[in-house]
């Protein structure tokens, strides 16, 4: 098995602030929604045709397959790590131990719409629904929930509608985010209360959408800028759930500036390719994974397949996710998250006040690729994003 590169993160001013606080309960479970990013080995159990989740390569970096679409661990089994709970299972999986949660995503899923074996956002949340009683109110109201879902219904969206309109596209993606909100609100009923998100990535600079517009030099359009729409649309609503529900605390990380600046710079990134996947067929590999087309070293890949990350950039993700500072992921990182306790509510205003009354003695968080510095370049940078929506409370 290949040893993963090494990283280095630091505790931030936040967690410590949250350390003054009477009452800190650590989340030991957690529950995963989403599509083919977030699979553990879900479309393995719905499908009637052959999944290559669960054939080599796929697997390759960790010895077998496992059915995530990787050659290795993907996001949510280094956060669970972090958490020091063992991998969350696919829920599909009847034999599998639920004690620490439950993974629900699946290839293949979207928002909207019925496609055929996979389950839609809105069936992995009536699952969750059907087996909460798994897990005890505490639990629930303690674990941490998160997401990754739309991908596929705005590739399916700009392929069905080369040329829409502006009023198409908003009234497409006032869709979307109405049907998310409906289902996180489902999940707060449930007694959810830490959610964590991210936005999508530029889904025009995926491998097999660049390959099938037969431009492989840049990024397509319409896919990206679709998801940019989203990402500020959900960023909106999350502020206003954290507003009307009492208790809703959230992490929203910032996936679209971590791709794209890893596709545009891999280097800097300790890749050697942002634009090619390991495994595939044609002019960047974007479609087609066997064993007769793989690379050797995946570590030196962004992309394992022509739409899923390989190990080493799902686990550059997961840091970032966990422990990176407010330019990247807000108004809490998941390790902010799960210090944060129930109930609390705290104005991001005097957070902000705090850190910087504290900055001369404060080290930022940076890791061996120096986020701080990069991450900084984001177009789409946190704070911009909240100054843009509302002000708010946390």
């Amino acid at each position: 098995m290949a040893n993963p590169k090494p990283h280095l993160f630091s505790l931030s001013f936040f967690s410590l602030l949250l350390l003054h606080f009477p009452t800190v309960s650590l989340a030991q479970t957690l529950f995963v929604f989403g599509d083919g990013l977030y699979d553990a080995g879900n479309k393995q159990f719905v499908s009637s045709n052959r999944v290559d989740a669960s054939f080599p390569p796929y697997g390759m970096t960790v010895g077998e397959p496992t059915g995530r679409w990787s050659d290795g661990r993907i996001v949510p089994d280094y956060l669970a790590g972090f958490m020091g709970i063992p991998h969350i299972p696919p829920i599909l999986n009847g034999t599998a131990d639920f004690s620490h949660g439950a993974n629900f995503a699946i290839a293949d899923a979207t928002v909207l719409g019925s496609p055929a074996e996979t389950l839609t956002f809105s069936q992995q949340v009536i699952k969750f629904s059907d087996n909460k009683n798994k897990w005890s109110a505490q639990a629930r109201s303690e674990a941490v929930y998160l997401f990754y879902i739309g991908s596929d219904d705005y590739l399916k969206f700009a392929k069905n509608n080369p040329n829409p309109s502006d009023d198409q596209k908003q009234a497409f993606v006032d869709r979307v985010i109405t049907a998310i909100e409906a289902e996180l609100k489902v999940i707060y009923g449930s007694g959810g209360r830490k959610f964590a998100l991210h936005n999508l990535a530029p889904l025009g600079c995926l491998p097999a959408v660049k390959q099938a517009n037969g431009n492989v030099q840049e990024c397509v359009k319409l896919p990206s800028e679709m998801a940019a729409l989203h990402n500020t649309k959900l960023l909106q609503l999350l502020v206003e759930l954290s507003r009307q529900l009492s208790g809703f605390q959230y992490s929203f990380y910032d996936f679209f500036s971590s791709i794209k600046h890893r596709v545009i710079k891999s280097k800097t990134y300790t890749f050697e390719t942002g634009m090619a996947a390991c495994c595939g067929t044609g002019s960047v590999n974007g479609t087609s994974c066997s064993t007769n087309n793989v690379c050797a070293k995946p570590e030196d890949y962004l992309f394992f397949d022509g739409k899923h990350l390989t190990q080493e950039g799902n686990l550059q993700v997961g840091h970032l996710m966990w422990g990176a500072d407010p330019v990247v992921v807000g108004p809490n990182n998941l390790r902010e998250l799960l210090f944060l306790p129930l109930n609390t509510t705290v104005m991001l205003a005097d957070i902000q006040d705090a850190m910087a009354a504290m900055s001369p003695k404060q080290n930022k968080i940076e890791s061996l690729y120096d986020i701080k510095m990069m991450e900084s370049e984001m177009e789409n940078q946190w704070l911009y994003q909240v100054g843009k929506a509302v002000s708010f409370l946390i």
